[in-house]
């Protein structure tokens, strides 16, 4: 039999909120490790060959971003909001943007401020000066591959996460342990893919939405008053602005997808809605699980940043650059299993706590339990 719910769930801190995302990953690996290799070790193994290429490009005297001509100069348009919101949406960077902060570490080291609108573009342009040389079209093939994998990405992240999040639903809906459950879960991933999309479209939205309205005050000062007043401090602000919310619409987004997952009646605006009243209810766990995340993130981009520019320096070979990889790519993929598991937990915890505040919770017996799992083990 497995445990069903702990008791006092809904008003556990942080640290045993921590120690039962370990307790489900040590208990329950059996249930859990096909949904692991299915989709998070796939995805670490795409970080772990981006990794690599770069490693390899640099080592060969190569730049996996080069810069532009210098001769080349933004035109009048780049003032425009709407300029700047494609900086903003590039395909590889939303991904950056919106999935590392929950889901990232790997790639964060390289997706730098080239993605945002530099103060020189409201300096004057100078005359333009004649190009020795012709430009070479934008290579349109690396776009086209970045927006392939961040794809890639969020469906296996998106599947890793429902899954999960269903076998940890079914080990607390007090049932039997039923390998089946495997099978049954596999087979009702669709849905729940499809009603993480719609909340993902929903929150591609109210982003853009939101800064492009962020971005044309900013855009109307920096025109208007570019002599008078301090371009870098408004550009700074602008950019800490939309910094700060893109990681509140992350931190949004992240209850949203589960409970999209969890509750079908609750997807897409519903559960952007909803997520919020869910965060407020444990926001200090939850601050510190985002905050715990970010540093973890940021420790994994240092790591890799070396081990990316270590074949440049000469230092080591490139084998060993690759064994050293290979070894951050295992200390990843546990990371990122143990801090799904962790949100997940507290995602439960959370709902547990709100359902009681808003008297949600209704008397049942052990044969009537409001929080039987969605999936129901299939027949062999």
């Amino acid at each position: 039999m497995v445990e069903g719910f702990p008791d006092n769930l809904g008003g556990w801190s942080v640290v045993t909120i921590f120690k039962e995302g370990w307790r489900l990953l040590s208990s329950y690996f059996r249930l859990l490790h096909p949904f692991i290799m299915a989709f998070l070790l796939p995805v670490v193994l795409l970080e772990l060959v981006q990794m690599l290429g770069f490693a390899w490009m640099i080592s060969h005297g190569s730049h996996p971003h080069p810069h532009p001509h210098p001769h080349h100069h933004y035109h009048h348009n780049s003032l425009q909001p709407g300029h700047f919101l494609h900086h903003h949406f590039h395909p590889d960077q939303f991904y950056h943007h919106h999935f590392h902060h929950h889901y990232s570490g790997f790639q964060g080291f390289h997706s730098s401020s080239e993605g945002s609108v530099g103060s020189e573009v409201y300096a004057p342009t100078p005359a333009p000066t004649p190009c020795p040389h012709p430009h070479p079209p934008h290579p349109h093939p690396p776009v086209m591959m970045g927006l392939a994998v961040a794809i890639v990405m969020w469906l296996l992240i998106s599947l890793a996460m429902a899954a999960i999040s269903k076998i940890v639903e079914y080990i607390y809906a007090n049932g039997e342990e039923d390998p089946s459950i495997i099978k049954s879960t596999f087979k009702s991933l669709p849905e729940a893919l499809f009603r993480q999309f719609v909340t993902f479209l929903w929150l591609l939205l109210i982003t853009a939405v939101t800064v492009f309205v962020i971005s044309v005050p900013f855009h109307l000062i920096l025109r208007f008053f570019k002599h008078s007043l301090n371009v870098h401090i408004v550009i700074i602000l602008k950019k800490v602005l939309v910094g700060i919310v893109l990681l509140v619409l992350g931190i949004v987004f992240l209850f949203a997808q589960l409970i999209a997952v969890l509750e079908p009646a609750n997807y897409g605006l519903a559960a952007l809605k909803k997520s919020p009243n869910l965060f407020k209810t444990k926001l200090a766990p939850a601050l510190i699980y985002v905050l715990a995340d970010l540093v973890v993130a940021a420790a994994f981009s240092i790591l890799v940043q070396f081990a990316v520019f270590f074949p440049a320096t000469g230092k080591l070979p490139f084998w060993i650059v690759c064994i050293l990889a290979i070894l951050v790519a295992l200390l990843y993929l546990a990371y990122k299993v143990y801090f799904l598991l962790v949100v997940i937990v507290l995602y439960f915890s959370s709902k547990l706590k709100y359902d009681a505040e808003e008297q949600y919770l209704p008397v049942h017996s052990e044969e009537d339990n409001p929080y039987t799992p969605l999936v129901v083990p299939s027949e062999n």
